[in-house]
């Protein structure tokens, strides 16, 4: 059976996901309201995808490097 997980761990990697979740979304969406506004389908929205892919690469890169301690 496996053991509970830990309550900090289980916050920090929520925050992780929330984190990813809004740095691939959030551009997409801007994207699309200019586009919805100026008239210009689809051109702000695959701008916001690519912008919205690289800021996610980026942060899950950032995520993945180990942390030094406190000193």
């Amino acid at each position: 059976m496996a053991a509970a997980p830990d309550p900090q761990q289980q916050q920090r990697l929520l925050g992780v996901a929330y984190s990813a979740s809004s740095a691939l979304t959030g551009p997409v969406l801007v994207g699309l309201l200019i586009d919805w506004l100026a008239g210009t389908m689809p051109w702000f929205t695959v701008g916001g995808v690519l912008i919205g892919m690289a800021g996610l690469f980026v942060l899950l890169i950032r995520f993945a490097q180990p942390k030094e301690p406190p000193k």
